[in-house]
């Protein structure tokens, strides 16, 4: 079923807004669906306005939502709902689905050959890869309650990151260790899953390991494992992230922080295909697929000696460079839509659209932080929107990231100019005739400031 279909459905409604003072009215809503409906009164409800509703019927107990009201009607008023309880949306949602006239098994069958239909229609690649993309895209939502291992992702059709994949997928079936080099936040964790699914070791375990984040001193213990009494407080016999690995495939992501002296120690490992846990003498065979990341140019730090340049040969046996979203902005914005329908999956509400002036924000905007940036906004927006659509403001990119504090008198006052004319633009979707208006300057001056500040190209 879909979120707009309505049915012939009526329901005891009561309702309270601000305009009314909080006092709650009785009425009933018709034709329900997913996103809303049609609450018949006589009152006069004025568009935009927001109410607390709370929806009475005997096969589907009490709801409540927050709704806004959109449109008037002949013998009352239209309204859209705002989910913040999932348990309620799919308590209507399983009420209305049997209605529809179709059955589970048929709403299933359909499903499947639509998204078989479009992935073969749009993919380029194998058999097989369509099937993992068809089983990621189909399964995310149970699989990602579970865990990361069955993550929903979206790949992407722009040329760079195409050809990521294609490397990828040629390369993942061997033994041979993966480097992925890439700005920070542009997906280098997901990329080695995704070697991690297409190996041999892909029914193995799969251990990340943040190499930035692990204590010099303690190093050789997390990633070997040590013995019991092999130093102060080793109560007990721990495996190393390595031996967790075994079988699998192990991530150690920012390869290029760990210590000079565990480089050393590592490189040995590579080189002999086995490790000993810290006080022991006894050899463990290397049974792992090796996957290294860093946001760091490794062979600049291996000229300015920071590391080592051995290690570096040992560890780019296939090396993937991940491009950043200013090189794939074809993806943005199916990327963005994407993640905003994860993200209100996830939160049970219903999924939004992006307003005209949020997509150019978000094609025009930077996004130095890459995918983890543009993720964050979308969840933002998803959280704090209060419309039908998604808007500029409800991103809180843009403005925010130009913002710096200090500077002259007049650096201050330019930088506050830019600001409003700026949000004015985004709010008015750039039509310079409602921005004089509501600036309270001419057409001209608009265009002056524009061409002043670089925004005449939104």
């Amino acid at each position: 079923m879909r979120q707009f279909d309505r049915y012939a459905v009526n329901a005891g409604v009561s309702y309270r807004s601000h305009a009314l003072g909080h006092v709650a009215l009785r009425g009933e809503i018709r034709d329900l669906s997913l996103s809303g409906g049609r609450i018949a009164t006589t009152q006069f409800l004025s568009p935009n306005s927001w109410l607390s509703l709370e929806i009475e019927h005997a096969g589907l107990g009490l709801l409540q939502t927050s709704a806004r009201v959109v449109r008037p009607a002949e013998d009352g008023v239209g309204v859209h709902f705002f989910w913040t309880d999932r348990k309620s949306l799919h308590a209507l949602r399983d009420f209305l689905s049997p209605l529809s006239g179709v059955t589970e098994a048929e709403r299933e069958d359909s499903t499947l050959r639509k998204i078989w239909g479009t992935l073969l229609r749009t993919s380029p690649d194998s058999l097989v890869n369509t099937m993992i993309s068809w089983c990621n895209s189909t399964f995310a939502l149970e699989e990602e309650i579970a865990g990361k291992e069955g993550e929903e992702f979206y790949e992407g059709t722009s040329p760079a990151i195409r050809k990521v994949y294609e490397k990828i997928r040629l390369f993942a079936p061997t033994a041979l260790p993966v480097l992925l080099e890439g700005e920070t936040g542009t997906g280098k964790e997901v990329f080695s899953r995704t070697v991690h699914r297409l190996s041999q070791n892909a029914g193995g375990p799969y251990v990340p390991v943040n190499c930035g984040a692990i204590p010099p001193t303690l190093a050789e213990s997390l990633l070997f494992g040590h013995e019991k009494g092999s130093f102060t407080g080793a109560n007990t016999r721990q495996n190393g992230h390595f031996e967790e690995a075994e079988g699998g495939t192990i991530f150690l992501d920012e390869i290029g922080d760990l210590p000079l002296q565990i480089q050393v120690k590592l490189l040995r490992v590579l080189q002999e295909r086995a490790f000993s846990r810290v006080g022991s003498h006894e050899e463990i065979p290397l049974s792992c697929r090796i996957v290294a990341a860093s946001n760091k140019d490794l062979k600049r730090e291996v000229r300015e000696g920071r590391f080592r340049q051995d290690l570096y040969y040992r560890l780019e046996g296939v090396a993937v460079s991940i491009p950043s979203l200013r090189e794939r902005t074809e993806d943005i914005l199916p990327l963005a839509r994407f993640l905003s329908r994860k993200i209100s999956r996830c939160m049970g509400l219903i999924t939004k659209d992006f307003s005209p002036a949020a997509e150019r924000l978000i094609l025009t905007h930077p996004w130095v932080g890459n995918v983890r940036e543009l993720s964050n906004a979308i969840h933002r927006s998803v959280v704090v929107s209060r419309h039908i659509e998604i808007l500029p403001e409800d991103l809180g990119v843009g403005l925010s990231s130009d913002r710096r504090g200090g500077g002259t008198l007049r650096e201050r006052r330019e930088r506050h100019e830019r600001e409003v004319l700026y949000a004015c633009l985004s709010r008015n979707g750039s039509n310079v005739g409602k921005v004089a208006e509501e600036l309270g300057i001419s057409r001209p001056s608009v265009y002056n400031l524009m061409k002043k500040y670089a925004l005449d190209s939104l």
